[in-house]
């Protein structure tokens, strides 16, 4: 059996952003060392506790610290990002694990 994980990442809302962040990628690894098969990261931009407006850029980091998981963003919230911005799926293609 495959295990994935898809994660809305919510914390408390007295939670720090970079708290968070690096609880983010705390459970990453965690899913990489129990055997997890991918992870998902949604984007998030609609409140206080959701601190993921990249989650590409989450990812980039979680790719230095884990081995074998393939990992992805869950999505992008296009309206939320600049026309400039929609540079946003290139990214997502040079950075996301998930099409291994």
């Amino acid at each position: 059996m495959e295990i994935g994980y898809f994660a809305m990442p919510s914390h408390p809302p007295e939670c720090g952003l970079k708290e968070g962040h690096d609880w983010d990628l705390q459970v990453l690894r965690w899913l990489d060392e129990l055997g997890y098969q991918e992870a998902w990261i949604g984007e998030h931009h609609t409140a206080p506790w959701e601190p993921h407006p990249a989650p590409d850029l989450l990812l980039a980091q979680a790719f230095l610290q884990t081995k074998n998981i393939r990992l992805g963003p869950g999505g992008f919230l296009l309206p939320y990002h600049h026309p400039a911005e929609l540079a946003t799926a290139w990214r997502c293609s040079i950075t996301c694990r998930a099409a291994d």
